[in-house]
């Protein structure tokens, strides 16, 4: 499936490493090798499992653990400061489109609201009966997508803060789930060894992809929202044509557990992590 760069991570990731983390990793790896620069930041107490860049590119937030969120200086490589409030593990957490907000989803079945600037506490939703695993805003800022361990997805309106939609259909934890370039569908991943396409407007279900042979623990979306590539605890990558939902690849290379998958801006590559510690960087080619 094309060229395959292979990059041993040194930064301390949890074992369920998310899409995020990939791509802060991907950049990191290439402003080292380019001699821009060759920073480590410390501050958490245990495994980071989630990191996000801000919109300008000149701060990220990390999810940590040991339950905290920390915003860093880039330049610096300083913690500007934390967010505490989740009593359990963060598991992922995201900047919003214009940045003004964060949210982060728990292993303690709530998603926060913060303000990135002040450190400040927005809001707490509550909804799921489980973990929440995972949390994307739509490109338009207005809602969230959440995947929980109680084997639902749940859609947020941001102006009412509460769920306005439960996708039911897994029979295992959802644990990733991502919104398309264009926000008119969402994809999720399972335990239970899909992938499945849903239409937030109406909640309907709109395919259910099956190949892998373990747990899916994350899919990303091509650019041009047609095509997805999922990473699974069977060791492998798959290139999926949503349209379809016949699968259009399978890539191997990855000798543990894949946890986590990001594709270029151009949708020419994919860049996957596994439980060892190690990036693939991928060649896609449609």
């Amino acid at each position: 499936m094309g060229t395959r760069i292979q990059i041993r991570s040194a930064f301390n990731f949890g074992p369920f490493r998310r899409r995020r983390a990939a791509v802060a990793l991907f950049i990191l790896s290439f402003l080292v090798s380019s001699g821009v620069t060759d920073a480590a930041m410390n501050g958490h107490g245990s495994f980071v499992n989630s990191v996000d860049f801000a919109p300008d590119g000149r701060t990220a937030l990390s999810a940590s653990w040991d339950t905290s969120i920390a915003l860093w200086d880039l330049t610096t490589g300083t913690e500007i400061r934390s967010f505490d409030g989740h009593d359990q593990s963060v598991n992922d957490v995201a900047f919003s489109p214009d940045g003004s907000i964060a949210a982060s989803a728990s292993w303690d079945g709530t998603v926060r609201l913060w303000r990135p600037n002040s450190g400040d506490l927005i809001d707490v939703m509550e909804g799921h009966k489980g973990a929440v695993y995972s949390v994307d805003f739509s490109p338009d800022g207005t809602r969230l997508v959440t995947a929980s361990w109680d084997y639902t997805l749940k859609l947020w309106d941001l102006a009412k803060r509460r769920p306005t939609a439960t996708f039911e259909g897994h029979t295992a934890n959802v644990m990733a789930a991502r919104f398309s370039p264009d926000g008119s569908r969402v994809l999720s991943a399972g335990y239970d060894r899909t992938i499945r396409l849903w239409n937030p407007a109406s909640g309907a279900e709109l395919a259910v992809l099956k190949g892998h042979n373990n747990s899916v623990n994350d899919v990303a979306f091509l650019p041009d929202g047609v095509h997805a590539v999922s990473a699974s605890t069977d060791r492998t990558l798959r290139l999926w044509d949503l349209r379809s939902g016949k699968q259009l690849a399978k890539l191997d290379g990855h000798s543990e557990f894949v946890t986590c998958v990001a594709v270029s801006e151009d949708g020419k590559r994919a860049l996957s992590g596994d439980g060892a510690g190690l990036l693939i960087l991928w060649d896609l080619e449609l």
